[in-house]
């Protein structure tokens, strides 16, 4: 029996290990936006440019994508509590390394070095990130998932919207060198939380079959369950969009305007303020229809992108960014609580798995094809085709019978199948 099924006997118990594996998370999301916030700069500031930061980045998430499934498959045949305390154990290592390198009176890293060490990153989260989302469907019975999912998210937000900022101040007073030393002590510090962790033993313990049927049997979930290819296939429309428009069109339309950057950075913030928003809603909101409540709140997501392409003034991107964060975050939480109610815990982390290499597979070429036509027709032109792309991608989800029809656990008063 797993942890998750012996909680609905004891209803609380599951409730301290929960609030361990909360904090630990926490504090690796913490280590990770402090490298994300420097990471650029330190190429910068060691003699790169524009392109040495784009290899850099794309290096991590192409380590990520490839070896996602592999990641999957070890995250429901191991132990996940052991993988996610040795993935963060390693991140410690590689982001230690780096930053003593970086520090004053030694030599500046060479660009194979900053490679390295995001290729080790990007194939550490891939097994790191299905272990952690396997984790709480262990700890958390599923009819508490939805709040569970929302108040992790909470903090994980927060933590997303303090530490760079602080990360920022740190760079500017110390250097890059002592925030990746931070940020090796924050990874090392979430190994240390987690190996306190006890977690139960995982659905999928004692199971001998091979990675390819291992991974063959995570696909047939997968396929079985219209709903969730469909929000995947849409994701790997939607999200490439996304990111091309947020992170690379945005920054080139405002760049025209007189304090574009400032206000840039006054939009980042309104839509990591809007996540956190939509992180308070999703513990009161519980819609009997999930996937339905998902798809609705996911129409409003591309809504900066709109105001970015029509013009508009700084307040009404400020409110767009808001209320997109919300959308994006409700949407995030609906969906996860779906996958985590509705799927075995013993195949949760190959079918995440699945999940993320959808949303990640095409980001790289999104950002390439973006910003080449961009130059050609207009970043205006790439965002209004980045925002109907996303539009697009996402109502035709309506269309699924299962995306509209599939009900929560806690309504259904069901078990996970």
């Amino acid at each position: 029996m797993t942890t998750a099924a012996t909680t609905e006997v004891t209803s609380t118990a599951w409730r301290t290990p929960y609030i361990r594996y909360v904090i630990g998370r926490g504090i690796s999301t913490a280590g990770t936006s402090l490298v994300n916030v420097v990471l650029a700069f330190a190429v910068l500031r060691t003699g790169g440019d524009g392109f040495s930061v784009g290899l850099v980045l794309g290096c991590s998430v192409t380590a990520q994508t490839l070896l996602l499934p592999l990641g999957g498959v070890l995250a429901d045949r191991l132990s996940r509590r052991t993988l996610v305390i040795a993935g963060n154990a390693l991140l410690a290592l590689v982001q230690g390394l780096m930053g003593a390198v970086l520090l004053g009176g030694r030599p500046d890293p060479a660009l194979w070095m900053f490679l390295l060490a995001a290729a080790a990153t990007g194939a550490t989260a891939a097994a790191v990130q299905p272990a952690f989302q396997g984790l709480i469907v262990q700890l958390v019975p599923p009819q508490a998932l939805q709040g569970a999912n929302a108040a992790l998210r909470l903090v994980l937000n927060i933590a997303r919207i303090a530490v760079p900022g602080v990360g920022s101040l740190l760079g500017a007073a110390f250097g890059f060198g002592p925030v990746l030393l931070t940020a090796a002590a924050a990874f090392a510090v979430c190994a240390l939380v987690l190996a306190g962790l006890h977690a139960g033993e995982s659905g999928a313990s004692g199971r001998t079959a091979g990675f390819y049927a291992g991974a063959r049997e995570g696909w047939a979930a997968f396929r079985s369950r219209p709903w969730m290819w469909g929000y995947a296939l849409s994701g790997t429309v939607a999200v490439p969009l996304w990111m091309a428009g947020y992170q690379l069109l945005g920054p080139l339309v405002l760049s025209g305007r007189p304090e574009g950057a400032q206000h840039w950075g006054w939009a980042v913030s309104a839509f990591s303020a809007g996540m956190v928003l939509g992180s308070l809603i999703a513990l009161q909101w519980k819609p009997r229809r999930v996937m339905l409540a998902c798809v609705l709140v996911q129409l409003i997501w591309p809504l900066p992108l709109a105001a970015l392409a029509y013009g508009a003034d700084l307040v009404t991107l400020l409110a767009a960014m808001l209320i997109s964060g919300a959308s994006l975050e409700l949407a995030v939480v609906f969906f996860e609580t779906a996958k985590q109610q509705h799927v075995p815990e013993a195949l949760i982390g190959r079918v995440t798995s699945l999940t993320m290499l959808g949303e990640t597979a095409l980001v790289p070429v999104a950002y390439v094809l973006a910003g080449t036509l961009a130059d050609s027709a207009g970043s205006t032109t790439m965002m209004w085709v980045c925002c109907l792309g996303i539009l697009a991608a996402t109502v035709v989800l309506l269309a699924v019978p299962d995306v509209r029809g599939l009900t929560s656990l806690s309504a259904r008063g069901t078990k996970p199948g």
